[in-house]
């Protein structure tokens, strides 16, 4: 289940036999962090023995919209293209027999929003518990049938590291009710959606069980790993994951962002990406039922040390689909042997070749030929209903790419207006349909373009990943693609010497000392010229602490540092920290050349015992510039211990260049604005009588679903 706000574009087409070393089932396997029953001592649980729900322990969400803090609706079904309306209502949620029961029932209402066939209910603990490490587990039934998305998972209760899924997402148990002899367990984390990724797996019940029986489904989650249960069985283990912020020159230290707090949500959905919607097969009501859920400490040995991820380079197996002689992953590139036509959901896909995915259970409905473009051969894609999902209308080829991997994916592309589809790569049915990168929305104009994106394969080796060309859900217009390419290249570390300022003007990397690598101490020097220190960074405050024994004879006997300051001639900085010290004291904070031997700005800074911010503002002497300057700390000539967090510097000097906007006032049409119509989203943007005209008939669930815009402004 996802996050509320963003919608899941993962799981597709679970039925698939690819062919290509894959596992079938998912066994349990063998723990290497394994705990006893006896390990874990009961912290929270609710029983559902009573006579009503309890609200010190629940809430439920209300209606089939995600509301922003005004009252509007910002995405109709809940961002996963849900069909019930959840609510309150004792018809949809109650107890009976010492079990929570979620109903969901095929029954018309309405709201200020819109009319619902369908109701259900959704519980969270937000606001109420929630908890970071420890053993979570429910035991329950689930309804089957086509449409029915139950499921028990997590959220942050606040989203320390961004947006859904920076601040990561943890699916104890989801399952399609079309199929009952299956559930998912899966992580969402990366970054902001759509530059998010996730992996899992799912479990395949033992030949005569199916979730319709009671199961319990359970976590163990601990620093730097979490481990998936059914019945007692581990059948998954998740150590290696990141969170990044646009803003940051590094990921979050591991083990981000499964570092935080989590709240508990129990759900019966009906209808959305998961599993498609309802059909005439489809029995109401459904039922999903909880016997408990309970929440575990472990106090039978200490919780682990997380390791930092180590991802060692793996080369492929003899029996992978090699790379051909030039270098490309992907096979049959001026498209031969043609396409193997995907239409049924008993087909499987070509191993080999290339694949077009056209299935009933998401309306898409389409055909691929050849067409000849500048004397290359490209893949037409004539779109005749592009369906519910980006996944309606699928060009797919699978590849064997390898553990510490990194690739890059080129294509060119076309359409006859401006449409997108969605690419990126990622595992089958038997990965969980894991992404291995980015879902990278492409922008298709009429123009035949070059794109092209990279991507670190973290997870495991996976014979048959899926390079996917999603043409669904973005209009009926057709796509040209290719000259496709993967390759693998190599990674080179990016060079900080000279530091360009980050998006939000920062000059300095890792300011908040939560950054790249677990000392959190990326991009920073800890300097001992004389006296005794140490510096370091706890998980708990993350703020550097220089713990002082002997402070030295001079302020410069112990130094905090950074190099790569890109600071410019005649041009005004300003520097804000927080800091205190245990008792009070002065440091001297400077900017000086690489070397040491110039001094563009010195400061003496007063510190007490409570945390104050500081501003140090400067300009550099005109006709000297260095792009490799230093920011320095210097701690020494006293031993009281200081800490520093919140580190920022902004050049205050950039003069506003006001551009040239072409035809503001649409006197030529639309020449030249450019529109983006997000895929949640309908609009049509037209111009008459000197004027733009946007007709919004869905905004999306993104406040950029529908955009007008033009672009090469340049501001200075």
């Amino acid at each position: 289940m996802n996050k509320p706000i963003i919608i899941l574009l993962t799981f597709l087409l679970a039925f698939q036999s690819l062919g290509l070393a894959i596992t079938p089932t998912i066994k349990p396997q063998a723990a290497t962090n394994s705990t006893n029953e006896s390990d874990w001592t009961l912290f929270w649980s609710d029983e559902f023995d009573g006579t009503e729900i309890d609200k010190t322990k629940w809430s439920h969400d209300i209606g089939n919209w995600i509301v922003d803090e005004n009252g509007d609706g910002v995405a109709q079904g809940w961002g996963n293209n849900e069909l019930e309306y959840y609510t309150d209502s004792p018809e949809n949620s109650y107890l009976q027999d010492g079990k929570l029961v979620i109903e969901a029932k095929k029954e018309a209402t309405t709201d200020e929003y819109g009319s619902y066939d369908y109701t259900s209910a959704k519980l969270k603990t937000k606001g109420l518990f929630s908890k970071k490490y420890g053993k979570f587990e429910a035991r329950m039934k689930l309804p089957s049938g086509q449409g029915y998305w139950p499921a028990f998972w997590m959220l942050p209760e606040n989203d320390v590291y961004g947006g859904w899924a920076a601040s990561g997402e943890i699916d104890i148990m989801e399952a399609a009710g079309k199929d009952a002899t299956e559930i998912g367990g899966t992580i969402h984390y990366g970054e902001v959606y759509p530059n998010n990724v996730y992996k899992g797996k799912p479990y395949h019940f033992p030949q005569g069980e199916s979730f319709t029986d009671f199961h319990t489904y359970s976590i163990e989650w601990e620093p730097g790993e979490i481990r998936w249960y059914v019945d007692g069985n581990l059948y998954q283990t998740s150590n290696n994951w990141y969170s990044k912020d646009k803003n940051n020159a590094e990921k979050y230290s591991f083990p981000a962002p499964f570092d935080q707090e989590f709240y508990l949500v129990l759900n019966l959905a009906v209808g959305g990406w998961y599993g498609g919607d309802p059909d005439a097969t489809t029995t109401f009501p459904g039922k999903m039922e909880v016997d408990y859920v309970r929440v575990y400490e472990l106090t039978g040995r200490d919780y682990l040390t997380p390791v930092e991820p180590a991802v060692e380079k793996v080369t492929l197996p003899a029996d992978a689909k090699m790379p051909q002689a030039d270098g490309n992953l992907l096979y049959d590139n001026d498209y031969t042997h043609g396409f193997t036509d995907i239409s049924t959901e008993a087909q499987s896909l070509d191993p080999l070749y290339w694949n077009f995915l056209h299935l009933p259970s998401f309306g898409g409905d389409g055909a691929i030929t050849t067409d000849t473009i500048n004397g290359d051969t490209f893949a037409k894609v004539d779109v005749n209903n592009q369906g519910n999902a980006l996944w309606s209308l699928q060009k797919i080829q699978l590849l064997s790419i390898a553990t510490g991997g990194k690739y890059k994916v080129s294509f060119d592309a076309k359409s006859t207006g401006n449409r997108n589809m969605m690419v990126k790569v990622s595992g089958g049915a038997d990965r969980g349909w894991s992404k291995y990168s980015s879902e990278e929305t492409i922008e298709l104009t009429s123009e035949l373009k070059s794109y092209e994106f990279s991507f670190d394969m973290i997870q495991d080796t996976d014979l048959a990943a899926r390079l996917e060309f999603n043409m669904g859900a973005n209009g009926t217009n057709p796509i040209w693609i290719g000259n496709v390419r993967v390759e693998e290249i190599t990674g080179t570390q990016q060079d900080y010497s000279s530091k360009a300022p980050l998006l939000n003007g920062n000059h300095v990397y890792n300011g908040t000392f939560d950054q790249g690598t677990m000392d959190r101490m990326t991009f920073w020097n800890f300097v001992q010229n004389d006296g005794s220190a140490t510096g370091n960074v706890s998980e708990a405050t993350r703020e550097f602490k220089a713990t002082i024994a002997d402070g030295g004879s001079s302020t410069n006997a112990i130094q905090l540092t950074q190099q790569g300051m890109n600071l410019l001639e005649g041009k005004n900085y300003e520097l804000t920290f927080k800091a205190r010290a245990e008792e009070p004291r002065d440091i001297q904070v400077d900017f000086v050349s690489k070397d040491g031997t110039v001094v563009y700005s010195t400061n003496t800074v007063n510190l007490s015992q409570e945390t104050n911010k500081k501003t140090i503002e400067f300009t550099m002497p005109g006709e000297v510039t260095d792009i490799q300057g230093q920011l320095v700390f210097n701690l020494g000539g006293n031993s009281s211990d200081v800490y520093i967090d919140d580190v920022k510097l902004l050049n205050l000097s950039g003069e506003l260049v006001v551009p040239e906007l072409v035809n503001g006032d649409f006197s030529n049409g639309l020449e030249p604005w450019s529109q983006y119509i997000h895929f949640d989203a309908q609009a049509q943007i037209t111009e008459a009588n000197g004027e733009a005209k946007v007709a919004i008939t869905n905004p999306g669930g993104e406040e950029w679903g529908v955009l007008l815009e033009q672009g090469g402004l340049k501001f200075g």
